[in-house]
């Protein structure tokens, strides 16, 4: 187990009144050169023109970050079975009282988030954050808006706006500022979308957390690595979105566009329980999230639109929305879209940011796009889905590894696809559900499966009798 200190304002850590040696210490201070936490997270009140956010919120936003900051830093490798981790934070907050109250619940929801045992013990403060200034240029005006939505870049999010935009919602989009390729391509896509919908009030704002190395206190020194799965990240966007949306007002609501097939997660292998992709849709996230907040006061409720349909529907939707063909495949779906900068002294062609086309969001990515016939994306131009793209990275975690889990969960769909009650074993793996959400789930993964089925007939060279799928099967 790892024991983790976060520091608000001031280290007050006092080892001789815990019985834990060894600690990992994050520093919020609001000294910004003396914190190994950088983040402008602050602009997130301070663009409104006001000092802070109200006590609850800023305690959310702290949680947040701090879960955030552990999951980044402490890796998986380090623990026994190399991915499941034991992580006990001690968080300041200024509502004590009201955070102990759902300990459980939010331990069991973060849990279920990341894949780890999380123990949470909170702390009095009374020390804000950053809130010895108050912006007076450049404000936004929160009563022009009625909704907040979370705007990565992605297929999913960009789409969301349009579905918004067409529903004439004044949005404040928020994203997160990590690399500068990937913030201009978010700014590129977001101002497309606000130059077409001029008659509404929309507005991008972006946010970064990003945690350096921790402090270790102790006897022991530890070999820490970045960690990159990062599954809290979403969690960090969610409690950004509801600080904006509580300042906006007591009930504005926070969506996260995303498609109901990612947001189910069913594992794609016996022995991948889902490590692929996010749970941050799912319906017991969701809910067990909102739970939460309402239990502490907050009234901003989360919730995807997006639930009940493939990637496939949603493009669908919007095909002939002028924007969408324009700026479609502007989008980043990649799991990790700046990697290909590696790739750029093998050939001239290949460009950062860019939609690698082999991991598992961009095989979702390419299976939308079948569903309306045309796909201009610009994938990396050195990687093409084959029977020798798998021979030739056919190693554990090599660039294969999703690619082959898609197929199993393919020839997997297709033996049991007339059972209904094995198609619904699947479906509750992570959870159960209730009947609404089975039938919704149920319709929307045997969608999905057979666009990535029409995808990989169309493009895969050799990958349907890889798989062993009969040429009849294939038609189904």
């Amino acid at each position: 187990m790892s024991n983790i200190w976060i520091n608000k304002n001031h280290d007050d850590l006092n080892q001789s009144h815990s019985s834990e040696k060894q600690f990992l210490l994050f520093n919020l201070f609001d000294k910004k050169n003396k914190s190994n936490v950088k983040t402008d997270m602050e602009q997130l009140w301070r663009k409104f023109g006001i000092n802070s956010l109200t006590s609850i919120n800023e305690d959310f936003l702290i949680i947040a970050s701090s879960i955030f900051c552990v999951d980044k830093r402490i890796p998986r490798k380090n623990f026994s079975d190399s991915w499941t981790r034991t992580l006990r934070l001690s968080i300041p907050v200024l509502e004590v009282e009201k955070w102990n109250s759902v300990k459980e619940e939010l331990e069991y929801v973060i849990s279920f988030l990341s894949g780890d045992k999380w123990i949470f013990e909170f702390r009095q403060t009374n020390l804000r954050f950053r809130t010895d200034k108050i912006n007076t240029k450049n404000l936004i005006d929160g009563g022009k808006y009625d909704s907040v939505s979370l705007f990565s870049g992605g297929l999913d999010s960009f789409c969301g706006a349009l579905t918004l935009s067409e529903n004439k919602r004044n949005t404040l989009f928020l994203g997160f500022r990590e690399y500068n390729l990937l913030t201009n391509r978010q700014k590129e896509l977001f101002d497309a979308i606000n130059d077409h919908y001029t008659v509404l009030e929309n507005e991008l704002l972006l946010f970064n957390v990003n945690p350096l190395a921790p402090i270790q206190r102790g006897e022991k020194t530890e070999k820490l690595s970045v960690e990159s799965t990062s599954r809290s990240r979403s969690l960090l966007f969610i409690a950004g979105a509801i600080s904006v949306a509580s300042i906006l007002g007591k009930e504005t609501p926070v969506y996260i566009p995303e498609n109901g097939f990612i947001g189910v997660n069913v594992p794609l292998t016996d022995s991948r329980t889902g490590s692929c992709s996010t749970r941050t849709t799912h319906p017991i996230f969701i809910d067990s999230l909102n739970s939460v907040l309402e239990k502490v006061g907050i009234k901003n409720k989360v919730s995807n639109f997006y639930w009940n349909k493939t990637k496939g529907e949603i493009l669908e939707e919007h095909q002939n929305n002028a924007i969408f063909k324009r700026y479609a495949t502007r989008t980043l779906s990649c799991s990790h879209p700046c990697l290909s900068r590696y790739d750029k002294k093998k050939s001239e062609k290949v460009v950062t940011p860019c939609n690698c086309g082999y991991c598992y969001p961009c095989l979702i990515r390419k299976a939308s796009f079948v569903k309306i016939g045309k796909d201009e994306t610009c994938y990396n131009p050195l990687y093409e889905l084959s029977k020798d793209f798998i021979l030739n990275y056919n190693n554990i975690q090599g660039r294969a590894s999703d690619l082959k889990a898609v197929l199993f969960s393919l020839r997997r769909y297709i033996d049991h696809q007339e059972d209904s009650e094995y198609i619904r074993s699947l479906l509750v793996r992570q959870g159960p559900l209730n009947s609404e959400e089975l039938d919704g789930y149920e319709r929307v993964y045997r969608k999905s499966m057979e666009e990535l089925l029409e995808m990989i007939k169309l493009n895969g060279k050799g990958l349907i009798e890889y798989t062993g799928i009969k040429e009849a099967e294939a038609h189904v």
